[in-house]
């Protein structure tokens, strides 16, 4: 089933071909982490699915609203699908404006979920993570 959602020509999600919100599936709202390196997309879900430990990278998101081109208000959540003590690590100060590192443990469940504000990431859940460093 497909529907097609009218939205507003000023929306970050504005389509010129009709107004049409992106797909739930879009490139940018959907990453697999199956090796170290950057997390690439700044809302939406990371699977982390390395069989040994992962090093991520998170950037920390520009301060401003979608529409002036900043990422307030967007959400990422970070799933981990093996039991590995991977970390995500941010600039200084990244994660609650005083940390920047995210260990997870060597079992599972591990995940995590940040919001973007004003050039940080805010914790609103972390299972089976530590946050750490500064």
């Amino acid at each position: 089933m497909s529907v097609n959602a009218r939205i507003a020509a000023t929306s970050p999600d504005y389509n010129s071909t009709g107004g049409v919100a992106k797909a739930v599936d879009d490139k940018d709202s959907y990453q697999i982490a199956s090796a170290s390196g950057a997390i690439s997309v700044k809302e939406g879900t990371v699977s982390i699915t390395k069989a040994g430990v992962a090093a991520l990278t998170l950037v920390a998101p520009t301060a401003g609203l979608p529409s002036a081109g900043g990422d307030d208000g967007k959400v990422l959540r970070i799933v981990s699908e093996t039991a590995n003590a991977h970390t995500i690590t941010t600039p200084a100060a990244g994660i609650n404006g005083n940390k920047n590192i995210n260990t997870f443990s060597a079992t599972l469940p591990n995940a995590c979920e940040f919001v973007a504000r004003n050039g940080t990431w805010w914790s609103t859940f972390n299972t089976g993570g530590t946050l750490s460093g500064a």
